[in-house]
């Protein structure tokens, strides 16, 4: 009989480049408690997919593509519970935060760097969660 093991995290990734999808859809393979639910290269696609759907645990994100990602994040924010910008443009860093991103990673993401920022988000999300509730 197998041991329970606990929900996974579900994952989307959209980016305009089929090589970065391929990538990081393989990094997600690696972790053992995510799981890729949607890719896409097209964002109005991802838009209108995710839209209808249930809540994506994590959202990997391109920011230049037909549609700024900062756009689709503005759209799809309340279906997504963490938010990872995955791209080669530095300079939109701080336009990513006014959508309350999670991380900001710089292609090439290498997967140590990945699993880090993976690793981050779970680690606060726990801390958050064993917070007792301040009431004054």
């Amino acid at each position: 009989m197998k041991a329970s093991t606990s929900p996974k995290y579900r994952c989307a990734v959209i980016d305009d480049d089929r090589m970065t999808v391929d990538i990081l859809s393989n990094y997600i393979s690696k972790i053992d408690k995510l799981e890729i639910t949607y890719t896409f290269t097209d964002p109005k696609e991802a838009i209108n997919q995710i839209a209808e759907r249930d809540l994506i645990d994590f959202l990997f994100l391109d920011i230049r593509m037909d549609i700024s990602g900062i756009d689709v994040a503005k759209v799809l924010r309340n279906k997504v519970k963490y938010l990872i910008f995955v791209t080669s443009y530095p300079e939109y860093a701080l336009d990513a935060f006014t959508v309350d991103c999670d991380k900001y990673l710089v292609k090439p993401v290498l997967f140590a760097e990945f699993l880090n920022a993976i690793n981050e988000i779970i680690l606060r999300e726990k801390k958050l969660a064993r917070k007792p509730n301040n009431q004054s």
